[in-house]
């Protein structure tokens, strides 16, 4: 099932950021989710798993897009039994070719990571992207049974 086709119901909650496209702005987004998510007991468990994924998400939008000014929005929705999280740019997309999942990095490179860690960390990952942007939707479960 893909990322979107999970929002089945109402929003407990959605959040909405948009991030200034600058390596600086980045510790904002991390920010930005924790205090989204505190609120949500059952979600403790997986916090940190989705500001790093978002984080990668935020960090690959900014950095691979240098060339706009435009804002990297980033929106957080709480639903039942997940946490869905959108971050889009506008930038020039990225290649149509690359294999998503992407494959285990070489634990010698320097780079080329940030996939890879969105996809172990989060449940579902759909990635969107064009010449117009890139939106990635990733999804991660919780059990709604916790106190």
């Amino acid at each position: 099932m893909a990322a979107e086709d999970a929002l089945v119901g109402r929003p407990k909650k959605i959040s909405r950021y948009n991030l200034e496209p600058t390596a600086s702005s980045l510790t904002s987004v991390r920010e930005f989710i924790r205090t989204t998510l505190k609120p949500f007991k059952p979600v403790e468990p997986i916090v940190h798993d989705i500001v790093s994924a978002t984080h990668e998400a935020a960090k690959n939008a900014v950095v691979h897009n240098p060339h706009t000014d435009a804002p990297v929005e980033v929106v957080c929705k709480v639903m039942e039994d997940s946490v869905v999280i959108e971050v889009s740019d506008r930038g020039n997309g990225f290649n149509h070719e690359a294999q998503l999942p992407p494959e285990l990095p070489d634990p010698e490179a320097v780079k080329g990571r940030g996939m890879f860690m969105i996809y172990m960390l989060m449940d579902e990952v759909e990635t969107r992207t064009g010449t117009s942007g890139t939106r990635i939707t990733m999804l991660k479960r919780f059990d709604s049974d916790l106190p």
